[in-house]
């Protein structure tokens, strides 16, 4: 179930609030482009657990592997503390642009495949790039964000949203890094779907008839929200229950 993630606006008394009758036609959508941010790599020899997990834990570096465009893998190492504090950021979505240390070359294009973290600790074991040509076409799936008060959560009721990422199609160069939706002109009972974004952006690949968002009327918005807490409680962890699946430091594997 999707959810709930707004909360009640009541007018305050004797205040009379106009209502704008919702037209999709209003929508206003804002497409975040990715920024550029230079990263510094060396070439790395280590390889398997025991050298790779030595480089974590001696030097600080993090292990990573550059692939695609028909060019052989290459095996690099980063400062942990560098590339964390670039993530931290939010530049997952970011386009980096690859120097290698000691070869004379254009910094090479490329985004994050996947980036593996310690089950337990959460600190990054593995950088994996992908490269990219700014001409080629791709295939992504961005963050949709909502962003605005609606008219109908101010009257009482509550916004669910039902899809929080879409894809699209664009050049590598024009790579967005998230879809922002201002949803304040909503009322209860509007709903927003993929179809209703079309004539603003054509590249959209989601499926037109998914929902976007809805403003459920007060009383759907109290059941939606009374079943979500009975499914929190049933799934709350017992005091002294303890996760077991957590992996040594330097499991990573190549």
């Amino acid at each position: 179930m999707s959810e709930v993630v707004s909360e009640e606006f009541a007018p305050e008394e004797g205040e009379v609030e106009e209502i704008v009758v919702f037209d999709v036609s209003m929508l206003e959508l804002q497409l975040h482009m990715r920024e550029e941010i230079s990263l510094q790599v060396a070439p790395r020899q280590e390889q398997g657990k025991g050298p790779v997990g030595r480089l974590r834990r001696e030097q600080g570096m993090l292990p990573g592997v550059l692939y695609g465009h028909k060019q052989p893998p290459l095996s690099f190492k980063v400062e942990a503390r560098a590339l964390e504090r670039l993530l931290s950021k939010g530049s997952q979505n970011a386009i980096f642009l690859v120097e290698v240390e000691g070869e004379d070359q254009e910094p090479q294009r490329a985004v994050v495949r996947a980036i593996q973290y310690h089950k337990v600790q959460g600190n990054i074991l593995h950088l994996d790039l992908i490269r990219i040509d700014p001409e080629e076409r791709l295939w992504v799936s961005i963050p949709l964000i909502v962003q605005g008060i609606p008219a109908g959560v101010r009257a009482g009721g509550a916004l669910q949203q039902s899809l929080s990422t879409i894809e699209l199609e664009c050049l590598a160069s024009e790579l967005p890094s998230s879809l922002e939706l201002d949803v304040s002109l909503l009322n209860v009972g509007d709903n927003v779907h993929v179809r209703d974004l079309l004539d603003k952006e054509s590249r959209i690949l989601t499926d037109s008839e998914r929902t976007i968002v809805t403003v459920l009327a007060p009383r759907l918005a109290e059941e939606v929200t009374a079943v979500d807490e009975g499914e929190a409680d049933e799934g709350e962890v017992g005091e002294g229950e303890v996760d077991e699946g957590g992996a040594d430091e330097g499991e990573a594997d190549e």
